[in-house]
């Protein structure tokens, strides 16, 4: 029974994750509630987990990943729900787990960025796309990226990772 309710936090977050990236698709917004949530669900997890967790650690990763988001917010590289969501799920990569879990962010959102793309391309090629494409060719580079969506990706990963299913 312990094992389960162990668990439970770790599903609350996949499931917030799922619903960032799902909300980011459907407007380009991640409600701030979302991320807050994650990271106010973390002290339950940190308190029912089974084996001892680097809080602090993880509290210095997220900080310095809110601290970076902020700056890459102010240059406009990124949007601010995607800083706050980062840095929430950076709490929950921690110390050893926030290199891969950037690392599987980039990825995902590389594959995103190209499955847009080729989105976009597919009427300029003369074939129907699922999907309308709102931008002309030369501003497509300018087209919001959902990257909620990637960071939900990469968080899936840190989930699967503090299951012990990876």
């Amino acid at each position: 029974m312990i094992a389960i309710a162990s668990q439970m936090p770790l599903l609350g977050f996949a499931g917030l994750m799922l619903t960032a990236a799902i909300t980011d698709i459907r407007a380009l917004r991640i409600p701030n509630r979302v991320s807050l949530a994650a990271v106010l669900l973390y002290p339950v997890h940190v308190l029912w987990a089974q084996t001892p967790i680097d809080w602090a650690g993880a509290l210095a990763v997220a900080s310095a990943a809110l601290a970076l988001g902020f700056v890459l917010f102010n240059f406009r590289i990124v949007g601010g729900g995607d800083a706050k969501l980062f840095a929430a799920a950076a709490l929950w990569a921690g110390p050893e787990l926030v290199i891969p879990f950037a690392l599987s962010t980039a990825i995902a959102g590389g594959v995103l960025a190209a499955l847009l793309w080729l989105v976009h391309l597919l009427p300029l090629l003369g074939i129907p796309a699922a999907f309308p494409s709102t931008a002309a060719a030369a501003d497509f580079g300018k087209q919001p990226l959902p990257y909620g969506v990637a960071i939900a990706l990469g968080a899936a990963f840190v989930t699967f990772n503090l299951t012990g299913a990876i």
